[in-house]
């Protein structure tokens, strides 16, 4: 029996990090045409800053409680990972104030690290275009992933195991519930703050960058200075996302490992399928996009992948029905972009207008003109 409340608390918690990361990309690449395929490392910024930074600084506060001196609390968090975290989960419930600390110290520490690894990431992005830009992202994703994976004081010892996931939701006495709620009120903040800044002058900034780098620089517009504050604040939110991921036991289950958090495929293709799937610098076809291929995939596809595969009868042309039902959600995915690329080729919400006065305003000034 599928409980219904539980299912809502893990489409929530989804649907709110897939929003955050989405919309970070769709800031660089929607609205400034930055092809970063290296998301992935952005989004990892936020996970280790939850795993390592937060939880080592919470255990040093809580070192007399563990009866540990502090200087052995920084350390035992990373040599003795899962047993010394584990006591301090069983601490933190009895610390709110602690507890709330760290959670809005990684807020802001992760959005901090995310936009100065996005500036650094910039200076390729002013000389670079296209393809080669690409690359480059997506070999420095890879190259951080290889040194955060093999490096024990920021991952542990056990590079697939990770870093055991803290419990700073402990105190409210129904983690699963309000991190959903945290992760959702994260996502609907990220989409008031792009919706704004999309009919902002900065956003029309971007946009006409993206447009024509030429007209804009005739313009006097300084080009490198808008592709380096979009990595900037792009890169930032996807921190975020990292850091409502890691704090959710419904996205993390009990740890944080570098697999997860710098794994290319959910945090670098998915988002930019979901983009594409809502409409390119169109922030509600983003948000759209993600409420239905989240809730789809992980309501009826995942519940029901094998019975959805044997419809398939992939078995007659000698294709396991397991492999394929592990793939479905991959096919599916694929066969509704494809759809959409067809059917509505700028996305299920194309990108909006930006509107300079008040549509009352507008009207106003058409009533006077045709007058």
């Amino acid at each position: 029996m599928v409980n219904l409340a539980v299912m809502a608390e893990q489409i929530i918690s989804f649907i709110a990090v897939y929003y955050i990361l989405s919309a970070s990309l769709n800031m660089k690449a929607g609205m400034t045409g930055i092809p970063d395929f290296g998301q992935a490392m952005f989004f990892a910024v936020g996970g280790i800053v939850v795993g390592n930074l937060a939880t080592r600084i919470a255990a040093v506060i809580a070192a007399p409680e563990l009866g540990v001196t502090r200087g052995e609390a920084w350390k035992l968090v990373i040599t003795q990972n899962t047993d010394f975290v584990a006591r301090l989960n069983e601490i933190l419930p009895h610390k709110p104030g602690l507890s709330i600390a760290m959670i809005l110290f990684s807020l802001v520490i992760a959005m901090i690290l995310g936009g100065l690894l996005g500036w650094l990431a910039s200076y390729p992005a002013l000389r670079l275009r296209g393809d080669y830009l690409a690359i480059m992202l997506l070999t420095a994703s890879e190259g951080l992933r290889v040194l955060a994976t093999y490096t024990v004081s920021i991952m542990g010892s056990t590079p697939t195991v990770g870093l055991t996931a803290p419990n700073f939701f402990g105190f409210t006495g129904n983690a699963p519930l309000w991190t959903s709620v945290f992760a959702l009120i994260m996502a609907l903040l990220t989409y008031v703050y792009m919706e704004s800044f999309h009919n902002s002058p900065g956003g029309r900034l971007f946009r006409a960058v993206r447009d024509d780098e030429e007209s804009a620089e005739a313009l006097g517009k300084d080009v490198a200075k808008v592709r380096r504050d979009a990595m900037i604040i792009g890169s930032a939110f996807a921190a975020l996302a990292g850091v409502v991921f890691s704090l959710n036991p419904w996205t993390t289950g009990s740890s944080i490992a570098a697999q997860s958090i710098f794994d290319r495929v959910f945090w670098t293709f998915w988002p930019w399928a979901l983009m594409i799937l809502g409409g390119m610098a169109s922030n509600r076809g983003v948000g759209l996009a993600t409420t239905i291929v989240v809730a789809l995939l992980i309501g009826p596809i995942r519940l029901y992948k094998q019975d959805i595969a044997r419809l398939f009868h992939v078995q007659a042309v000698g294709i396991d029905v397991g492999y394929f039902a592990n793939a479905l959600e991959y096919i599916l995915l694929g066969v509704l972009i494809l759809l959409v690329l067809l059917i509505r080729p700028r996305g299920i919400i194309p990108e909006p207008p930006s509107w300079t006065l008040k549509k009352d305003k507008i009207k106003e000034i058409a009533r006077k003109y045709q007058a």
